[in-house]
């Protein structure tokens, strides 16, 4: 189901939203399930009304129930229904009809049963109420003790601070609250369905609050890419960092795509993009989710990527530099002095480096290893960490020093400060408690320390480019779904292009070796013969494809053969570009929900051997598609690779920049884009679109 509200729409349900997280008045309705809501609310403190509605029982968990909801002593600013799939929508209209702003549904079989006529109706008698779910285990804000959920067993922390966990998964997202990683949690959101509160909604919701440090996100799909857009562009705007993962990476391997974009861009790369854009911060797995949250939940995020490291292990050293360079964290050299330094406080075995490995002999040594750290420090770096992993089980008197040295280290630097464990279960709960009371981050997990490390490093700069930019462009492409309709012969595609500004060679279409050849005099040599025809996406592996014909017998040779090749309907008699200094390939993809994307990569043979690519939603800007070209690998040669001329880089960006204003213009019907190469001619002399494939697309029945 795809029905989106308007904007006037989504502003009264989020208002509603606000109501839901801040009830001070909770309606159960339903049985079992809702005498553990019930308890819940007990168990996490809250302190306002809460009622229960059965008409088959006097009372649950404790509290007497009312037949109806409109028997109810007053309105509910919030309602947690476990009904059947009809009755539940019942409860909605119900309860929209005293006034009720806000429900949560437990209440599975939706549109996840294949069938979506009872959402339909949800969302119709939902009107403008927050309606979160169905299929979801619902909404807690612990900061407050506001609980209209499932059960106790989401726990009953209540922090001063922390972050907010969202997710469409109910199981997801308990698993997340049940962390043995001491990460303090100020609200959670099981978004189920989605049918009428979105991922958006609970972003925007969380904006305003002070207390919310960071917004973690366990992404299935987006309903409404834009609505989205908007909410996290406020969220960054109002300093809240939010930190995603996108489950459904393998979407992409189950694509067909016609041209090569189709096959560099699916929905993973442009949600990357998209996120990009967004200045979120994106992981991989479930524990960097949850170690990098705890950088901003614990104030710990450094502002650069120059980490200084003791470990008591060379093992631990050799190990920890190898996970620096592939994450991209910089161990700094140690400065003469401060190597001087070093070299008069540890001992005559151990060798002053960083890392540093201060040797056995240091262990034990409370003093001597914050000293080493502390040393040091003398010079300029952004964090510091001591490597070490406790037994899970058991005293440690051994290992107590080196933990206790680092609240000493902490106390003598501002920096960031951090115990990194070599498994995540190699911080008992006894040392992740002693180091957050003392501002110390214990990151669990080598490798998923310094992965987010330097991702967090590299955030810090991002963010500061987007803040000095005024903020994320939060712009994004309404483009309605679409199913293929025609992809047009390249003749066809290469004049739409040329018309929007592409320069693009002459050329001519022949379906007989005789015209190829005339059309080869007139332009003058050496010529290139293509097969022609709409069923040729690849060319060049179907042997359609012929260059640098430089006489009248090679240009009839050439079509001849080309001529007889299944699905060539003729040939393409092209004038060849012959001073390029790169191959480029320029495409556009199309998601309903995330619009256009623009992919921009090496061209040519070279397009899915190097994949060298990178993708921007549109729209854009000419400074984003400098800033994206500068960050490819095929960028020398545009700047003049071994002495060979540069390439017109002007030219290239203002082909790029008419390629995404033609598809913008087009967004009604334009499925997909690909123009390659585009080869780029030395500085001057411009770009030549040379090859390009447009597919176009019509409304779904």
């Amino acid at each position: 189901m795809n029905v989106l509200p308007d904007a006037s729409r989504i502003t009264r349900r989020r208002k509603n939203l606000r109501k839901l997280t801040n009830a001070r008045s909770i309606a159960f309705i339903g049985g079992a399930s809702a005498a553990s809501g019930i308890e819940y609310c007990r168990a996490l403190g809250f302190q306002g009304d809460v009622w229960a509605v059965n008409p088959k029982h006097s009372e649950l968990g404790g509290v007497p129930c009312f037949p109806r909801v409109s028997d109810l002593p007053g309105v509910p600013d919030a309602s947690w229904i476990a009904v059947s799939t009809e009755r539940s929508v019942d409860a909605i209209a119900e309860l929209n009809a005293i006034g009720a702003p806000s429900a949560v549904m437990y209440t599975a079989g939706f549109t996840e049963t294949g069938d979506d006529t009872m959402e339909r109706r949800l969302v119709e008698v939902a009107g403008d109420m927050a309606v979160v779910g169905p299929n979801c285990i619902g909404v807690v804000n612990y900061l407050d003790g506001v609980p209209v959920a499932l059960t106790p067993g989401l726990g009953t922390h209540r922090p001063q601070h922390g972050v907010a966990l969202i997710a469409q998964s109910g199981t997801i997202i308990g698993n997340m609250v049940m962390n043995e990683r001491s990460l303090p949690v100020s609200h959670l959101f099981s978004m189920g369905n989605q049918s009428v509160c979105e991922i958006a909604d609970a972003i925007d919701v969380l904006a305003d609050d002070p207390r919310v440090d960071a917004i973690l996100l366990y992404i299935e799909g987006l309903r409404d890419g834009p609505a989205f857009a908007e909410a996290a562009t406020r969220a960054f705007n109002q300093g809240k960092t939010i930190i995603a993962l996108k489950a459904g990476d393998s979407e992409v391997g189950r694509e067909l795509a016609l041209s090569h974009t189709g096959s560099l861009a699916g929905s993973p790369e442009l949600y990357e993009a998209f996120f990009q854009r967004l200045g979120i911060i994106t992981v991989k797995t479930f524990p960097e989710l949850l170690e990098m949250s705890k950088m901003f939940a614990f104030r710990g995020v450094p502002q650069g990527n120059r980490l200084m490291i003791e470990t008591c292990s060379g093992t631990d050293s050799g190990y920890s530099a190898d996970l620096a360079e592939r994450h991209g964290v910089a161990l700094p050299h140690l400065e003469e002095n401060v190597r001087d330094a070093v070299t008069k406080v540890i001992p005559a075995i151990a060798t002053a480096a960083n890392p540093l490995d201060v040797t056995m002999e240091q262990w034990g040594d409370r003093e001597a290893q914050a000293r080493s750290l502390i040393t040091m420090l003398g010079q300029s770096c952004d964090a510091a960490a001591l490597v070490i992993n406790l037994p899970s089980q058991g005293a440690t008197p051994s290992y107590d020093p080196a933990i206790e040295a680092m609240i000493d280290v902490k106390a003598a630097t501002d920096l960031p400060c951090y115990v990194i464990t070599n498994l995540p279960e190699g911080a008992p709960t006894w040392v992740r408690e002693l180091m957050m009371e003392h501002g110390v981050i214990v990151l669990q997990g080598l490798e998923d320390a310094f992965a987010c490390i330097g991702q967090a490093a590299r955030y810090v700069a991002q963010r500061q480019t987007l803040e000095t930019a005024g903020g994320p462009d939060g712009r994004l492409l309404r483009c309605r779904p679409l199913v293929p309709d025609s992809v047009l012969d390249e003749k066809t595609a290469k004049g739409m292009l040329a018309e929007a500004g592409l320069p693009v060679p002459s050329s001519q279409v022949c379906r007989d070796t005789k015209s190829a050849v005339t059309a080869a005099q007139n332009m003058g040599y050496p010529a290139v013969i293509k097969g022609h025809g709409v069923a040729l996406a690849h060319k060049s592996e179907l042997g359609a494809v012929a260059v640098n014909l430089v006489d009248d017998a090679a240009v009839e040779s050439a079509s001849h053969t080309i001529l007889a090749l299944d699905g060539v309907e003729a040939v393409l008699v092209e004038a060849m570009v012959q001073d390029g200094v790169a191959e480029i390939i320029i495409g556009i993809k199309r998601d309903p929900t995330l619009g256009l994307g623009l992919i921009l990569g090496s061209g040519g043979i070279l397009t899915e051997l190097v994949r060298d690519t990178i993708t921007l939603m549109l729209p854009v800007t000419p400074a984003a598609i400098a800033d994206a070209l500068g960050g490819l690998r095929c960028h020398a040669l545009l700047t003049g690779f071994r002495g060979k001329p540069a390439g017109d880089i002007p030219a290239l960006i203002g082909a790029i920049a008419g390629v995404a204003r033609f598809a913008e213009d087009h967004a009604d019907t334009l499925m997909e884009l690909d123009i390659n190469p585009v080869i780029v001619r030395p500085e001057g002399k411009g770009v030549a679109a040379v090859d390009a494939l447009i597919r176009l697309g019509k409304e779904a029945p």
